[in-house]
């Protein structure tokens, strides 16, 4: 219908090759970048929320938190591919990699079982690495009450608990503070933010808070305020809402989130984590934007 090849047939967009449709769709975009959509917004945040397993061929919805944790896992560059957690991660092989990078060399690699198993072994094996994991993480001060590695194999939702203890842990560990070289807590990253918002001349405190679970955050004006001291100049104040409408908070996020990866901030955030208060991840955005802005 609109007279274009594409070099994808329609038994690819059927088999869900991830990476020839998503080529597919960056080129439609590319060529109608203005397309007008007829009253199909619901149709397509439902499509927003579902991804493709790709070893049982079938699309799942997936949730904000659950995309957050798979994408941090994949910036990690392991293979394979995480397309699917509580499928990828069962045989707990992927999670010790993961563990390895936390604290590097606290993997007793001798202690690791590595796939593929045969199928008579598949469930000891895999429930062994992911005990494995659950000792490892109590190891680091996680709070894993009732979690067992048995809960991982069978693709339990207790899975998130450990993936965002994980990814917490990840982004502190990256960060040192002071002659100790000690890694920091939540407090110190809210105590440097709210210093730099202060010490800004022009700024003057404005957007200070008092903790990750500040209402005033999720108009994104303090991360807004803080990129710009980071990097003078980086934010087009002509763009930002006053954040007054749910629709304008989501703009905010979104402009937010897109300076912040391009000061050199590593987030895995979403705009909605920022929009609905998700104090988790606000938290984890504003140690990245510390990591950058105490690294200048």
């Amino acid at each position: 219908g609109i007279n274009a090849e594409y070099g994808v047939t329609s038994r690819d967009i059927i088999k869900g090759n991830i990476k020839l449709n998503t080529a597919f769709i960056a080129q439609l975009f590319n060529a109608f970048p203005s397309i007008e959509v007829e009253d199909q917004e619901d149709q397509l945040d439902d499509f927003d929320d579902m991804q493709y397993n790709e070893q049982t061929e079938i699309f799942f919805e997936e949730s904000r938190e659950e995309k957050s944790f798979r994408h941090w896992l994949n910036s990690l560059n392991f293979t394979p591919y995480v397309s699917y957690l509580y499928e990828d991660l069962r045989d707990g092989h992927l999670l010790l990699k993961v563990f390895d990078v936390l604290k590097p060399g606290m993997v007793n690699q001798d202690e690791i079982n590595v796939p593929p198993f045969k199928p008579l072994q598949h469930v000891y094996r895999s429930v062994e690495n992911c005990n494995y994991c659950i000792t490892l993480g109590s190891e680091l001060g996680f709070k894993l009450v009732g979690i067992e590695g048995n809960n991982i194999y069978e693709g339990s939702k207790l899975l998130l608990s450990l993936l965002w203890q994980m990814m917490r842990y990840y982004t502190l560990s990256l960060m040192k503070y002071g002659e100790a070289d000690k890694e920091l807590t939540e407090a110190e990253v809210v105590v440097w933010c709210n210093k730099k918002l202060k010490e800004d001349k022009a700024k003057k405190g404005r957007s200070a808070f008092k903790n990750f679970r500040d209402p005033s955050l999720t108009n994104s004006q303090a991360m807004l305020d803080l990129i710009d001291i980071i990097q003078p100049g980086s934010i087009g104040y002509d763009m930002v809402f006053p954040g007054n409408s749910v629709e304008n908070k989501l703009e905010n996020a979104r402009y937010c989130l897109t300076m912040a990866r391009k000061i050199g901030a590593t987030v895995f955030a979403l705009p909605e984590d920022i929009v609905e208060g998700n104090h988790k991840m606000i938290g984890l955005v504003f140690a990245r934007l510390m990591n950058v802005g105490a690294n200048l």
